[in-house]
Protein backbone atom coordinates (compact mmCIF):
# COMPACT_ATOMS: atom_id res chain seq x y z
CA UNK A 1 0.00 0.00 0.00
CA UNK A 2 2.73 2.47 0.84
CA UNK A 3 4.21 1.58 -2.55
CA UNK A 4 0.66 2.60 -4.42
CA UNK A 5 0.59 5.72 -2.33
CA UNK A 6 3.76 6.96 -3.28
CA UNK A 7 3.07 6.06 -7.00
CA UNK A 8 -0.21 7.87 -6.92
CA UNK A 9 1.88 10.82 -5.59
CA UNK A 10 4.40 10.59 -8.02
CA UNK A 11 1.45 10.07 -11.02
CA UNK A 12 -0.45 13.22 -9.55
CA UNK A 13 2.92 15.69 -9.31
CA UNK A 14 3.50 14.71 -12.98
CA UNK A 15 -0.60 15.23 -14.08
CA UNK A 16 -0.27 18.82 -12.38
CA UNK A 17 3.47 19.54 -14.08
CA UNK A 18 1.47 18.88 -17.82
CA UNK A 19 -1.35 21.07 -16.85
CA UNK A 20 1.19 24.18 -15.73
CA UNK A 21 2.57 23.60 -19.57
CA UNK A 22 -0.83 23.41 -21.33
CA UNK A 23 -1.63 26.57 -19.56
CA UNK A 24 -4.50 24.57 -17.48
CA UNK A 25 -6.00 23.52 -13.99
CA UNK A 26 -5.53 20.28 -12.91
CA UNK A 27 -9.38 19.98 -12.83
CA UNK A 28 -9.91 21.04 -16.99
CA UNK A 29 -6.32 18.83 -17.58
CA UNK A 30 -8.86 15.92 -16.60
CA UNK A 31 -11.28 17.16 -18.40
CA UNK A 32 -9.94 17.26 -21.63
CA UNK A 33 -7.43 14.68 -21.75
CA UNK A 34 -7.42 11.36 -23.58
CA UNK A 35 -7.23 7.92 -21.86
CA UNK A 36 -4.47 6.92 -23.48
CA UNK A 37 -2.54 9.82 -22.89
CA UNK A 38 -2.97 9.62 -19.15
CA UNK A 39 -1.94 5.72 -19.40
CA UNK A 40 1.02 7.25 -21.21
CA UNK A 41 1.70 9.57 -18.75
CA UNK A 42 0.98 7.46 -15.72
CA UNK A 43 3.61 5.01 -17.95
CA UNK A 44 6.06 7.71 -18.03
CA UNK A 45 6.40 8.39 -14.18
CA UNK A 46 6.39 4.69 -12.85
CA UNK A 47 6.52 2.20 -15.41
CA UNK A 48 5.42 -0.80 -12.47
CA UNK A 49 2.05 1.06 -12.03
CA UNK A 50 -1.44 -0.77 -13.28
CA UNK A 51 -3.07 2.54 -14.17
CA UNK A 52 -6.01 1.57 -12.73
CA UNK A 53 -4.76 0.71 -9.59
CA UNK A 54 -4.14 5.07 -9.66
CA UNK A 55 -7.03 5.88 -11.58
CA UNK A 56 -10.42 3.73 -11.15
CA UNK A 57 -11.97 3.09 -14.76
CA UNK A 58 -8.93 2.79 -16.37
CA UNK A 59 -7.92 -0.18 -18.04
CA UNK A 60 -5.88 -3.02 -16.10
CA UNK A 61 -2.33 -3.13 -17.28
CA UNK A 62 -2.32 -5.94 -19.65
CA UNK A 63 -1.04 -9.60 -18.28
CA UNK A 64 2.12 -10.78 -19.05
CA UNK A 65 3.37 -13.95 -18.33
CA UNK A 66 6.89 -13.80 -17.94
CA UNK A 67 7.29 -17.74 -17.45
CA UNK A 68 7.22 -17.10 -21.64
CA UNK A 69 10.46 -15.79 -21.40
CA UNK A 70 12.31 -18.41 -19.09
CA UNK A 71 12.12 -16.73 -15.66
CA UNK A 72 10.50 -17.74 -12.98
CA UNK A 73 7.20 -17.10 -11.10
CA UNK A 74 6.93 -14.20 -9.01
CA UNK A 75 6.34 -16.82 -6.11
CA UNK A 76 9.79 -17.93 -6.36
CA UNK A 77 11.43 -14.67 -6.10
CA UNK A 78 13.98 -14.15 -3.41
CA UNK A 79 15.71 -11.30 -1.50
CA UNK A 80 18.50 -13.25 0.00
CA UNK A 81 21.86 -11.59 -0.92
CA UNK A 82 23.71 -14.38 -0.57
CA UNK A 83 22.34 -16.11 -3.32
CA UNK A 84 24.30 -14.44 -6.24
CA UNK A 85 27.48 -15.91 -5.39
CA UNK A 86 27.96 -19.80 -4.39
CA UNK A 87 30.48 -19.93 -2.18
CA UNK A 88 28.91 -16.90 -0.19
CA UNK A 89 25.60 -18.65 -0.26
CA UNK A 90 27.20 -22.18 1.24
CA UNK A 91 28.84 -19.89 4.03
CA UNK A 92 25.81 -18.09 4.96
CA UNK A 93 23.60 -21.04 5.12
CA UNK A 94 26.18 -23.06 7.26
CA UNK A 95 26.12 -20.04 9.98
CA UNK A 96 22.45 -20.01 10.10
CA UNK A 97 22.66 -23.78 10.88
CA UNK A 98 25.25 -22.35 13.23
CA UNK A 99 28.36 -23.33 11.66
CA UNK A 100 30.71 -20.85 11.64
CA UNK A 101 33.63 -22.99 9.34
CA UNK A 102 32.63 -22.29 6.11
CA UNK A 103 32.69 -18.49 6.41
CA UNK A 104 36.15 -18.99 8.06
CA UNK A 105 37.25 -20.73 5.54
CA UNK A 106 36.03 -18.00 2.95
CA UNK A 107 37.15 -15.04 4.43
CA UNK A 108 40.63 -16.62 5.53
CA UNK A 109 41.05 -17.82 1.68
CA UNK A 110 39.90 -15.09 0.42
CA UNK A 111 41.68 -12.77 2.39
CA UNK A 112 42.90 -9.97 -0.05
CA UNK A 113 39.97 -10.67 -2.73
CA UNK A 114 38.34 -7.65 -1.51
CA UNK A 115 35.80 -7.32 -4.08
CA UNK A 116 34.35 -10.64 -3.14
CA UNK A 117 35.48 -9.95 0.57
CA UNK A 118 32.98 -7.14 0.96
CA UNK A 119 30.11 -9.35 -0.71
CA UNK A 120 30.66 -12.08 1.56
CA UNK A 121 31.13 -9.79 4.86
CA UNK A 122 27.58 -7.67 3.44
CA UNK A 123 25.72 -11.23 3.39
CA UNK A 124 27.45 -13.02 6.81
CA UNK A 125 26.75 -9.38 8.63
CA UNK A 126 22.91 -10.21 7.66
CA UNK A 127 23.26 -13.94 9.21
CA UNK A 128 25.20 -12.34 12.14
CA UNK A 129 21.98 -9.64 12.75
CA UNK A 130 19.68 -12.45 12.52
CA UNK A 131 21.10 -14.94 15.05
CA UNK A 132 24.85 -14.20 16.34
CA UNK A 133 25.28 -17.31 18.21
CA UNK A 134 27.46 -18.66 15.53
CA UNK A 135 29.42 -15.75 15.82
CA UNK A 136 29.96 -16.45 19.11
CA UNK A 137 30.67 -20.05 18.72
CA UNK A 138 33.92 -18.94 15.88
CA UNK A 139 35.35 -16.49 18.73
CA UNK A 140 34.79 -19.15 21.70
CA UNK A 141 36.83 -21.59 19.35
CA UNK A 142 39.19 -19.05 18.69
CA UNK A 143 39.13 -17.77 15.46
CA UNK A 144 41.14 -15.46 13.45
CA UNK A 145 40.01 -11.98 14.68
CA UNK A 146 40.62 -9.99 11.58
CA UNK A 147 37.55 -11.77 9.96
CA UNK A 148 35.29 -12.53 12.88
CA UNK A 149 35.36 -8.67 14.13
CA UNK A 150 35.03 -7.37 10.40
CA UNK A 151 31.50 -9.05 10.42
CA UNK A 152 30.46 -8.08 13.50
CA UNK A 153 30.74 -4.29 12.82
CA UNK A 154 28.79 -5.23 9.30
CA UNK A 155 26.40 -7.13 11.13
CA UNK A 156 25.28 -4.08 13.62
CA UNK A 157 24.92 -2.03 10.76
CA UNK A 158 22.18 -4.86 9.61
CA UNK A 159 21.21 -4.90 13.07
CA UNK A 160 20.25 -1.34 13.08
CA UNK A 161 18.14 -0.87 10.19
CA UNK A 162 16.23 -4.16 11.10
CA UNK A 163 15.57 -2.50 14.64
CA UNK A 164 14.57 0.81 12.14
CA UNK A 165 12.61 -1.15 9.94
CA UNK A 166 12.81 -0.05 5.96
CA UNK A 167 9.36 2.36 5.91
CA UNK A 168 9.38 6.14 6.18
CA UNK A 169 10.43 8.68 8.88
CA UNK A 170 7.04 9.16 9.58
CA UNK A 171 6.07 5.38 10.63
CA UNK A 172 8.75 4.58 12.34
CA UNK A 173 8.30 4.79 16.49
CA UNK A 174 10.50 6.94 18.52
CA UNK A 175 11.93 3.39 20.12
CA UNK A 176 13.03 1.87 16.83
CA UNK A 177 14.36 5.76 15.78
CA UNK A 178 16.70 5.47 19.27
CA UNK A 179 17.05 1.81 19.09
CA UNK A 180 18.94 2.61 15.48
CA UNK A 181 21.26 5.28 16.41
CA UNK A 182 22.51 3.58 19.66
CA UNK A 183 23.08 0.13 17.68
CA UNK A 184 24.90 2.54 14.85
CA UNK A 185 26.86 4.01 17.56
CA UNK A 186 28.12 0.25 18.14
CA UNK A 187 29.20 -0.57 14.35
CA UNK A 188 31.30 2.54 14.38
CA UNK A 189 33.28 1.75 17.56
CA UNK A 190 33.17 -2.00 16.24
CA UNK A 191 34.15 -0.85 12.60
CA UNK A 192 37.28 1.26 14.21
CA UNK A 193 38.22 -1.99 16.33
CA UNK A 194 37.89 -4.05 12.92
CA UNK A 195 40.19 -1.67 10.94
CA UNK A 196 42.73 -1.59 13.87
CA UNK A 197 43.30 -5.47 13.67
CA UNK A 198 43.44 -5.65 10.05
CA UNK A 199 45.27 -2.04 8.83
CA UNK A 200 45.45 -3.51 5.08
CA UNK A 201 41.81 -4.26 4.95
CA UNK A 202 39.48 -2.06 3.29
CA UNK A 203 36.34 -3.68 4.11
CA UNK A 204 35.94 -2.03 8.03
CA UNK A 205 36.04 1.39 6.30
CA UNK A 206 33.52 0.05 3.46
CA UNK A 207 31.21 -0.36 6.82
CA UNK A 208 32.12 3.00 7.67
CA UNK A 209 30.91 4.32 4.63
CA UNK A 210 27.95 2.64 4.95
CA UNK A 211 27.04 4.50 7.64
CA UNK A 212 28.15 7.67 6.83
CA UNK A 213 24.77 9.48 6.31
CA UNK A 214 23.66 7.64 9.98
CA UNK A 215 26.13 9.30 11.80
CA UNK A 216 25.71 12.16 10.13
CA UNK A 217 29.38 12.48 9.21
CA UNK A 218 30.27 16.09 7.85
CA UNK A 219 32.14 16.05 4.25
CA UNK A 220 35.27 15.97 6.31
CA UNK A 221 35.12 13.18 8.78
CA UNK A 222 33.53 11.21 5.19
CA UNK A 223 36.23 12.71 3.20
CA UNK A 224 38.72 11.02 5.57
CA UNK A 225 37.30 8.11 5.43
CA UNK A 226 37.19 8.12 1.84
CA UNK A 227 40.73 8.39 1.44
CA UNK A 228 41.42 5.49 3.67
CA UNK A 229 38.82 3.09 1.84
CA UNK A 230 40.96 4.23 -1.26
CA UNK A 231 44.25 4.10 -0.39
CA UNK A 232 43.16 0.20 0.47
CA UNK A 233 40.97 -0.55 -2.93
CA UNK A 234 40.60 2.72 -5.03
CA UNK A 235 38.15 0.78 -7.39
CA UNK A 236 36.49 -0.95 -4.17
CA UNK A 237 32.88 -1.43 -5.68
CA UNK A 238 30.80 -1.68 -2.88
CA UNK A 239 32.52 1.29 -1.25
CA UNK A 240 31.72 3.73 -4.04
CA UNK A 241 27.58 3.05 -4.70
CA UNK A 242 27.24 4.00 -0.62
CA UNK A 243 29.78 6.95 -1.46
CA UNK A 244 27.28 8.10 -4.32
CA UNK A 245 24.12 7.62 -1.38
CA UNK A 246 26.26 9.71 0.87
CA UNK A 247 26.86 12.54 -1.48
CA UNK A 248 22.88 12.70 -2.76
CA UNK A 249 21.34 15.91 -1.74
CA UNK A 250 18.01 13.74 -1.76
CA UNK A 251 15.31 16.26 -3.61
CA UNK A 252 17.53 19.90 -2.20
CA UNK A 253 20.29 21.20 -4.17
CA UNK A 254 22.24 20.55 -7.36
CA UNK A 255 22.77 17.24 -8.32
CA UNK A 256 25.72 17.83 -10.33
CA UNK A 257 28.18 17.24 -8.45
CA UNK A 258 26.88 13.39 -7.70
CA UNK A 259 26.52 12.96 -11.66
CA UNK A 260 30.52 14.49 -11.81
CA UNK A 261 31.06 11.40 -9.00
CA UNK A 262 29.39 8.72 -11.00
CA UNK A 263 31.53 10.28 -14.09
CA UNK A 264 34.45 10.39 -12.86
CA UNK A 265 34.59 6.74 -11.02
CA UNK A 266 32.76 5.21 -14.51
CA UNK A 267 35.81 7.06 -16.40
CA UNK A 268 38.20 5.05 -13.73
CA UNK A 269 36.97 2.02 -14.26
CA UNK A 270 34.27 0.16 -16.41
CA UNK A 271 32.99 -2.02 -13.28
CA UNK A 272 31.96 0.99 -11.98
CA UNK A 273 29.55 2.73 -15.03
CA UNK A 274 26.57 1.32 -12.72
CA UNK A 275 26.72 4.48 -10.73
CA UNK A 276 25.79 6.61 -13.35
CA UNK A 277 22.55 4.50 -13.42
CA UNK A 278 22.34 4.61 -9.54
CA UNK A 279 22.90 8.69 -9.96
CA UNK A 280 19.42 8.82 -12.38
CA UNK A 281 17.78 6.74 -10.03
CA UNK A 282 18.41 8.96 -7.25
CA UNK A 283 17.26 11.40 -9.15
CA UNK A 284 14.42 10.80 -10.95
CA UNK A 285 12.07 12.10 -8.32
CA UNK A 286 13.49 15.49 -9.26
CA UNK A 287 12.98 14.52 -12.83
CA UNK A 288 11.48 11.84 -14.83
CA UNK A 289 13.32 13.04 -18.18
CA UNK A 290 16.63 12.35 -16.79
CA UNK A 291 16.33 8.69 -18.15
CA UNK A 292 16.58 10.37 -21.37
CA UNK A 293 19.67 11.90 -20.66
CA UNK A 294 22.79 11.13 -23.02
CA UNK A 295 24.94 9.81 -19.95
CA UNK A 296 22.73 7.21 -18.87
CA UNK A 297 22.12 5.90 -21.63
CA UNK A 298 26.13 5.61 -22.42
CA UNK A 299 26.21 4.30 -18.86
CA UNK A 300 23.64 1.62 -19.68
CA UNK A 301 25.48 0.72 -22.56
CA UNK A 302 28.71 0.24 -20.99
CA UNK A 303 27.52 -1.59 -18.07
CA UNK A 304 25.89 -4.03 -20.89
CA UNK A 305 28.92 -4.39 -22.45
CA UNK A 306 31.23 -5.51 -19.23
CA UNK A 307 28.23 -7.89 -18.37
CA UNK A 308 29.17 -9.28 -21.75
CA UNK A 309 32.68 -10.06 -20.95
CA UNK A 310 33.55 -13.21 -18.32
CA UNK A 311 34.84 -10.82 -15.49
CA UNK A 312 31.45 -8.68 -15.75
CA UNK A 313 29.81 -11.49 -16.15
CA UNK A 314 30.73 -14.03 -13.45
CA UNK A 315 32.24 -11.69 -10.85
CA UNK A 316 30.04 -11.07 -7.20
CA UNK A 317 28.65 -8.16 -8.24
CA UNK A 318 27.32 -8.97 -11.80
CA UNK A 319 23.69 -9.42 -10.60
CA UNK A 320 23.96 -6.10 -8.78
CA UNK A 321 24.96 -4.58 -12.78
CA UNK A 322 22.09 -6.77 -14.02
CA UNK A 323 19.50 -5.03 -11.72
CA UNK A 324 20.59 -1.40 -11.87
CA UNK A 325 21.02 -2.17 -16.05
CA UNK A 326 17.47 -3.40 -16.28
CA UNK A 327 16.05 -1.17 -13.97
CA UNK A 328 17.45 1.76 -16.04
CA UNK A 329 16.52 0.04 -19.42
CA UNK A 330 12.85 -0.21 -18.21
CA UNK A 331 12.49 3.27 -17.65
CA UNK A 332 15.01 4.49 -20.63
CA UNK A 333 12.10 3.25 -22.91
CA UNK A 334 14.87 0.28 -23.67
CA UNK A 335 12.75 -2.74 -21.98
CA UNK A 336 13.02 -5.22 -24.27
CA UNK A 337 17.17 -4.89 -24.01
CA UNK A 338 16.34 -6.02 -19.79
CA UNK A 339 14.83 -9.34 -20.97
CA UNK A 340 18.05 -11.24 -20.95
CA UNK A 341 18.86 -9.71 -18.09
CA UNK A 342 16.22 -10.04 -16.05
CA UNK A 343 15.80 -14.22 -17.07
CA UNK A 344 19.80 -14.29 -15.42
CA UNK A 345 18.57 -12.43 -12.51
CA UNK A 346 16.22 -15.83 -12.17
CA UNK A 347 14.61 -15.34 -8.71
CA UNK A 348 17.30 -13.06 -7.41
CA UNK A 349 15.62 -10.04 -6.04
CA UNK A 350 17.80 -8.83 -3.08
CA UNK A 351 20.47 -6.03 -5.13
CA UNK A 352 19.80 -2.32 -5.05
CA UNK A 353 17.80 -0.84 -6.28
CA UNK A 354 15.16 -3.30 -5.61
CA UNK A 355 16.33 -3.79 -1.85
CA UNK A 356 15.60 -0.36 -1.77
CA UNK A 357 11.72 -0.95 -1.49
CA UNK A 358 12.20 -3.67 1.37
CA UNK A 359 8.42 -5.62 1.80
CA UNK A 360 8.11 -4.43 -1.57
CA UNK A 361 11.26 -5.39 -3.09
CA UNK A 362 9.72 -8.70 -5.22
CA UNK A 363 6.28 -6.49 -6.25
CA UNK A 364 8.73 -3.50 -7.97
CA UNK A 365 11.07 -6.69 -9.22
CA UNK A 366 7.93 -8.75 -10.90
CA UNK A 367 6.75 -5.51 -12.25
CA UNK A 368 9.73 -4.52 -14.19
CA UNK A 369 10.35 -8.08 -15.75
CA UNK A 370 6.50 -7.95 -17.21
CA UNK A 371 6.90 -4.28 -17.88
CA UNK A 372 10.76 -5.56 -20.07
CA UNK A 373 8.46 -8.41 -21.52
CA UNK A 374 5.77 -6.26 -22.65
CA UNK A 375 7.92 -4.32 -24.68
CA UNK A 376 9.68 -7.40 -25.86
Amino acid sequence: MALLLKAKTRVLMSMRKEAKRRGQSLSAYMDTVSQSDVIALIQATDPTVNPAEVIPGLPDMPPVDVTRWGMPPAAALSTDVSRAVPAIAAAVAAARRGDWRPAADLLQRGYEEWTTRSAAVHALGEAAADDGAWLQAWRAAGGDERHIAVVDAHGLFWLAWKLRGNRPPEETTPEQHDAFYRTVARTEAAAQHAARLAPEDPTPWFTLVVLARARDYDADTFNAIWRELQARDPLHRAGHEFALMYWSPEGQGSYDPLFAFAERAAAAHPSLAFLVVAAAYDYEDVNEHVWKDPRVHRALDAVLHRLGTREGATGPYANADRSWAAYGLVNAGRGAEAVPLFAQLATDASARPWEDFGPDARTVFDAYRRRACAAA
